[in-house]
Formats: structure tokens, C-alpha cells, sequence
């Protein structure tokens, strides 16, 4: 088999053997082209999910739903979308990530645009079920490309610029969709549908598939690190079940307890992003309009807090990823306690403490992927970060059905109280991977 070692490459020999010139143009093209294409992407992907908390309060009030109702709807995305980004996440990791990438936005849009135009409780649990199908086909290509196109020592910065997409997206949404709902519930699936389709066209055109099957070499051999690459030159067909399945993800403790910790996390994340909207205009004196720019806070300032998570776990804890998570988390769990004794009509402080919750939720988030991809190593990354996902939409399916349904029965406290109790647990289970180092080669994660 041909060495791709990058000081070789300007001496290879072989019919189609690219120079280390032309290696370095396409690899500097090609690592800017796939990040930026795929975070304007993953962007608009959160169009067509998250615009549906700007519609809960209005649904409720024309449809005539209760909470219990409505966190169906929600958390029949959280299934499907749990049990899709693990299946896809296979799928990813033997599959061309421009096509999943593309098709999958386009789905989506379509099943927004179909939901906007429907009224019946049934049809719309199954309509919102098929998106979050659709929508788990958004970020395992997104982990493939990001893991084949740069070196593990470059995740915790990379994946904190990727994972700032579905901030912006999600901000975007949340203060358009305070305004589209105004001319009624249904433009905030209507709308987002129609860029959806827009931006699908522009990933098919921008995306390509891993360097690999470019015919570059593997990016640790281009960047000249010492890591061994775990890709062939040529990938290869492989089971969908096969043995880098069982070996580097489901009999690897870190990836499960990343898992359970992220199962945790969605709890808090979604049980706030969710009914934030219909809690601080029902208790805090906070119109719905005005909750879509708090929400926008909440992603925004998160942003910070991913990409500051993601430089401190590179550097003060070498790459491990398990201290910043739990830190992370604990600190959540005291604003969280903070937000809910804030006092009426304080508009100002609920924005404050929810932008802190933003940037607290959002640094553990992003390096759930980053860890799990890690632990895993490169070829099942995104089998990896799918496994870790499926854990954490079934922490969102009981953030909707859970949430709600505590909520509708037990009052606001009892909510409150779920949300707070999983951001405590969610700091128990990644401090148990505080020691937890990278995937390196072909060894088993070990613990320093």
C-alpha cells in the first residue's frame, strides 16, 4: 500500500500521485470549504426544530391543547430524532456526507411545510415525528467531515466553531419566530420550510466526501502528527454492524457514562428552551415576542461558553474533556435554582441569568461530541457522537412529555425541580470521566 506521508509527497511516482503542493492547496480549500458549508448547513437545520417553541403558547390558545398535548408533539421529535442519529449515525460513517447532509435538510423542510397546514393533534405528533428523522440526518455527516478533515488535537476548537451553528440558527429563529407568530402559528414552520429547501441546494453543491476518498492522504499524516491514522487510504465497504461498532463504542465505559451524562443535559437544555416561552409570559411578566430575544440570549451568549468549554478542555485539561463538563454542569444547576426564584416582572434579570444558563448548557454540549469522538477515535465518530446523541434525546423526550406533563400536574415547582435534579446528575456522571484521555491508534481508552 502506498505511503501518503506528507515529507514523500513531492517524490511520489505512482499514475495520479499528487505533489505535497498540491496536497496543501487542497487540503487548505477543502478544510475551510467543509467547515463553513457545513456550520451554515447545521444552521439552518435548527430552523426547522427549535422554531416550534415559538409556537407553543399560540398552539395552545388556538388548537386548544393542554401542556401534556403539546409536550407529545415535542417529544415525539426527541424519539425519532434519538433513535435516527444513532442509525444515521452509522450510516455516516460509511456514506458520503454531502448526500445524507443535503437530503436530510430537504426532508425536514418538507415536513415543516406540511405541518404548518395541519391542525389535528395525530397528524401533527406524526408529522413532527418524520422531522426528527430527518433532522438526525444533520450532524453525523457533520461529525465525519470534521473528524477526516482535522486532527484530533484541533476538536476542541473546531467543533466549538461547528457547534456555534446551531446557536446562530436557533437565535435567528427564536426572535423571527416572535415575530411570524404574530401573523399566525403556522408562518413559523411555513417560513423556515422555504430556506430549508434553499440551503439543501447549497450543501449539495458545497460538501464533498472525507480526503480519503479525494485521494489525499489521512489529515494526521498531512498535519505530520504522530497519531496513527485508524482510516485504510481507500476506505472500504464494512457491515453496518461491524466490529468498530461493539469495540470502540458500546463496550467503551466512557462513551456510555459521556451518554447518561448527556441524557441529563437534554433534560436541562430542551426543558428550558423549550418552555421558557410559555413559563416566563405565564410567570415572569415576559410577552411571548420579547421571550423569542431572551431565547436568542440564551444562544448567543452560549456561544462563549462552547468556545471558551472547548479552549480550556485543549489546554488546561490536555484534551481531556470530563472537568470541563462536570464544572460545567454544576454551575448550571445554581442558575438554574436562581432563575426560578427570580421575581416578577424583572425582565432584565430573567435575561441575565437565562443568557448564563445559555453559555453553561452550551460549553458541555458541544464536547459531548468532541469526547465521544474522541474515546471512539476517528472511524466511528460519528457512530459515536450518534450513540452519545440517541442518550441525550431520550434526556429531550422526557424534557417535553416529562417537563410537561410535571408542569400540567404538578405545578411549575415540580418542573423545576426535574430540571434542576438532571443538571446535578448530568455533573455526576462526566466528573466519573474526569481522568479519561483521547483514543489513541488503536488502543482502548485509558485513564491517566
Amino acid at each position: 500500500m502506498k505511503n501518503f506521508n506528507i515529507l514523500n509527497l513531492s517524490e511520489a511516482s505512482a499514475p495520479g500521485a499528487k505533489s505535497r503542493e498540491e496536497v496543501d492547496e487542497q487540503y487548505r480549500y477543502w478544510r475551510k470549504r467543509v467547515l463553513y458549508s457545513a456550520f451554515i448547513g447545521y444552521a439552518f437545520y435548527y430552523f426547522c426544530r427549535v422554531n416550534i417553541s415559538m409556537a407553543l403558547p399560540y398552539m395552545q390558545k388556538d388548537l386548544h391543547f393542554n401542556k401534556f398535548q403539546l409536550g407529545l408533539i415535542v417529544s415525539v421529535l426527541q424519539i425519532t430524532y434519538g433513535v435516527g442519529k444513532f442509525l444515521n449515525g452509522i450510516i455516516a460513517d460509511r456514506s458520503n456526507p454531502r448526500y445524507v447532509m443535503s437530503i436530510g435538510l430537504f426532508c425536514s423542510g418538507l415536513a415543516n411545510l406540511v405541518f404548518g397546514f395541519n391542525s389535528m393533534l395525530w397528524a401533527l405528533v406524526l408529522i413532527w415525528g418524520l422531522n426528527g428523522w430527518f433532522q438526525s440526518m444533520g450532524f453525523p455527516p457533520g461529525a465525519r467531515l470534521l473528524s477526516h478533515w482535522y486532527t484530533p488535537k484541533e476538536y476542541g476548537k473546531i467543533w466549538g466553531i461547528f457547534g456555534c451553528s446551531h446557536q446562530v440558527g436557533a437565535a435567528i429563529i427564536f426572535i423571527a419566530g416572535g415575530y411570524l407568530v404574530l401573523l399566525g402559528w403556522k408562518y413559523v414552520f411555513i417560513v423556515p420550510s422555504i430556506l430549508a429547501f434553499l440551503t439543501a441546494i447549497f450543501l449539495f453543491n458545497r460538501l464533498r466526501d472525507i480526503p480519503e476518498n479525494m485521494g489525499l492522504p489521512p489529515v494526521e499524516e498531512y498535519k505530520g502528527e504522530k497519531l496513527k491514522s485508524v482510516a485504510p487510504a481507500v476506505v472500504k465497504k464494512s457491515k453496518f454492524f461491524n466490529e468498530e461498532l461493539f469495540k470502540n463504542v458500546l463496550s467503551n465505559k466512557f462513551v456510555w457514562l459521556t451518554a447518561f451524562g448527556n441524557m441529563f443535559l437534554y433534560i436541562v437544555r430542551y426543558g428550558l428552551v423549550t418552555w421558557t416561552p410559555l413559563y416566563i409570559s405565564a410567570n415572569k411578566g415576559v410577552n411571548v415576542t420579547k421571550a423569542g430575544w431572551v431565547l436568542a440570549a440564551f444562544e448567543l451568549v452560549g456561544i462563549a461558553g462552547m468556545l471558551l468549554a472547548g479552549f480550556i478542555s485543549d489546554n488546561t485539561f490536555k484534551a481531556r474533556r470530563g472537568p470541563t463538563m462536570a464544572i460545567y454542569m454544576l454551575l448550571l444547576a445554581i442558575c438554574i435554582f436562581l432563575f426560578w426564584i427570580t421575581p416578577y416582572g424583572n425582565t432584565f434579570l430573567v435575561i441575565l441569568i437565562l443568557a448564563l444558563s445559555g453559555f453553561l448548557v452550551y460549553g458541555p454540549l458541544m464536547l459531548v461530541s468532541v469526547a465521544a469522538a474522541t474515546y471512539a477515535g476517528k472511524k466511528s465518530a460519528a457512530t459515536s457522537a450518534g450513540f452519545t446523541g440517541f442518550w441525550g434525546y431520550v434526556g429531550a423526550t422526557i424534557s417535553g412529555v416529562g417537563v410537561g406533563g410535571a408542569a400540567e400536574y404538578y405545578g411549575w415547582k415540580g418542573a423545576f425541580t426535574l430540571i434542576l435534579l438532571s443538571a446535578f446528575l448530568s455533573s455526576v456522571f462526566f466528573a466519573l470521566t474526569w481522568k479519561a484521555t483521547p483514543y489513541v491508534a488503536k488502543e482502548t481508552p485509558k485513564l491517566i
